[in-house]
């Protein structure tokens, strides 16, 4: 029960690697904008959503239906590593204002 707790706390106290990234139709250039706290998660959630088929965010719903997962792509705009004295609360901030940021340097009329 030790270990089970030690692996639960070393897991908690991890240093998340967060950023900014799109997912972007490559057919009509349209993209949608996020922000995740972990981007290795997102990685593997959209490599999922293509090989299943199923659209990774349900904005993109039509359009995934349309063109299949194939026609979109996952780029990482900007990452950020969670400080050693951040809280989970600070780092999303963080990753808000970075996707804030990023929006206003995008193309609205793209944007899903």
């Amino acid at each position: 029960m030790d270990k089970r707790r030690a692996l639960r706390n070393e897991y908690k106290e991890r240093r998340l690697r967060g950023g900014v990234y799109t997912v972007t139709n490559t057919v009509t250039g349209k993209y949608l904008l996020a922000h995740t706290a972990d981007l290795a998660s997102a990685r593997n959630h959209f490599a999922f959503a293509v090989s299943t088929g199923s659209a990774v965010h349900p904005r993109l719903r039509d359009d995934w239906a349309t063109y299949g997962g194939t026609a979109f792509t996952l780029d990482v705009l900007e990452e950020l590593e969670q400080g050693p004295e951040q809280t989970r609360a600070d780092f999303l901030n963080d990753l808000r204002l970075l996707e804030q940021l990023r929006h206003a340097e995008l193309d609205p009329e793209r944007e899903y």
